[in-house]
């Protein structure tokens, strides 16, 4: 261990006490003792700990002296590889994949380039650490993810170089301008991938909601987890839409499901969608893919908002991923 990490272990914790002495770099070195001399409050010792933070961390110093106001100006940016797509960065960041192509000015989602630079919809915003703050906590209070947090505040990964008092980034939400000209609604969420949807035979099936899965298909508790679970922020405004075209041959209230519509696409392909708040088809009814089914609830055997959806194939469940696209 460097002999700056080393003291930044020792004295800038988030629950340290004073240090009793440290030293600093080889040309400047830093007495602690003159602090603890002083016998300092707690306001003059946070204030100390910070000043001695920005001495060992130039760059957090520079930083952190641009914050005449606290929120800065410039979106966040992204730069695309290979295998990404809108839905993915949407989701990493927390934004809908809508609003990152009217926000980039991208009329063909689909031809998303390598290499391309993508603005995000969101901007740092600058707050200190408070005593007792976790990512857990932060993650919660500022309506983001631990992930989000951990790619704007790297130092976060080490709890041994944060203190109370620190200045770190969360993300805050920046204003999309409306389109200018009246564009044609769309009817269902597009999944934006830069390679071709996967067929299975005349098939290929689109994303019934946008969200965060947060139960994938396999054994979970001991038993058969036959779909995938997908969270959405906006809870019952959240829309579901037909996977594929077909034939309703169940709308209504099933048991552990719920609210359930079923979606029978011929050749043996049939789709699940459980829990809904709300079903707005009825048994019998054609639909189309993007053609909306109800909206996101926590009807049934649900524990909070979720849609639970199922593909199965000659009345076997597979895993939904496999032939989503």
């Amino acid at each position: 261990m460097s002999r700056k990490k080393a003291l930044l272990a020792s004295s800038l914790t988030i629950c340290s006490a004073s240090a009793s002495w440290v030293t600093g770099t080889d040309k400047h070195p830093v007495y602690a003792e003159e602090l603890q001399n002083s016998k300092p409050d707690g306001n003059q010792e946070q204030i100390a700990q910070e000043a001695f933070y920005q001495y060992l961390n130039p760059i957090s110093a520079v930083a952190e002296g641009n914050l005449a106001a606290k929120v800065e100006t410039k979106p966040l940016t992204y730069e695309v590889k290979t295998g990404d797509t809108l839905y993915q960065i949407g989701l990493f960041y927390g934004v809908h994949h809508d609003r990152l192509a009217l926000y980039n000015r991208i009329d063909d989602p689909r031809r998303l380039q390598v290499g391309r630079l993508l603005n995000i919809p969101l901007t740092r915003k600058w707050v200190r650490l408070k005593f007792g703050d976790t990512l857990e906590s932060l993650a919660e209070e500022y309506n983001t993810t631990k992930e989000l947090l951990l790619h704007l505040n790297p130092s976060l990964k080490d709890p041994q170089i944060t203190y109370v008092g620190q200045l770190i980034a969360v993300p805050q939400k920046l204003e999309v301008p409306k389109p200018t000209a009246p564009s044609v609604k769309q009817k269902r969420p597009v999944r934006l991938t830069t390679q071709p949807s996967i067929r299975r035979g005349s098939y290929v099936f689109q994303w019934p909601v946008s969200g965060q899965i947060t139960s994938n298909f396999g054994w979970r508790n001991g038993r058969q987890h036959k779909g995938i679970d997908i969270w959405s922020a906006e809870k019952s405004r959240a829309v579901i839409y037909a996977s594929l075209d077909g034939v309703v041959v169940k709308a209504g209230y099933s048991g552990a499901y719920g609210n359930l519509v079923i979606v029978d696409h011929g050749g043996g392909w049939v789709t699940y969608y459980a829990h809904l708040s709300r079903i707005s088809v009825s048994k019998g009814d054609r639909v189309a893919t993007g053609q909306a089914l109800g909206n996101m609830g926590q009807t049934g055997n649900a524990t909070g908002y979720h849609l639970h959806f199922e593909v199965r194939k000659n009345g076997q469940a597979i895993n939904p991923l496999s032939v989503l696209r």
